[in-house]
């Protein structure tokens, strides 16, 4: 498995195959910006063969910490559990910190249990917002110290 920063054509293949790997509609949170503009923390996962079997689309935000925010992450349904999202995950934290980035952080729709347990997993702190993307629209929001120790 070779994990790697992403180019246009992974983007365009990202776009082309995200709603059959989500399951359904999904293919306007592959926003453009997360190539053009917040791309160079974006990253793919691909076989030996070189097929693309994996994806993070992440970006550095600037406010009181640097932070490593993780808006999406897609797997092709015949590599899930295999350790590709870790993998990936773990090639973004190693990024983040060598910029200076001081956590992580991601969210989940409330209900999305695979996620909660994956990032619990990773060793991230879990919270509910009941209101995080506006009123009665909660959210499930993960966040990682990266100062302590990685697990």
């Amino acid at each position: 498995m070779n994990i790697r920063g992403i180019t246009k054509n992974d983007f365009d293949y990202v776009v082309s195959v995200l709603d059959r790997w989500w399951g359904g509609p999904s293919v306007e949170r592959a926003h453009p910006v997360f190539y053009y503009e917040l791309g160079a923390q974006a990253l793919i996962a691909e076989t030996d063969e070189e097929d693309l079997v994996g994806f993070l689309l992440g970006f550095i935000a600037t406010g009181e910490h640097l932070t490593g925010y993780v808006h999406l992450v897609g797997i092709h349904p015949d590599y899930r559990r295999q350790g590709v999202g870790k993998k990936l995950y773990q090639e973004f934290m190693t990024r983040c910190e060598a910029i200076g980035a001081q956590r992580m952080k991601a969210i989940a729709a409330p209900g999305n249990d695979g996620s909660v347990r994956f990032h619990e997993a990773l060793g991230f702190q879990t919270a509910h917002d009941g209101h995080y993307a506006g009123r009665d629209r909660g959210r499930v929001v993960f966040t990682k110290d990266l100062r302590a120790k990685r697990s």
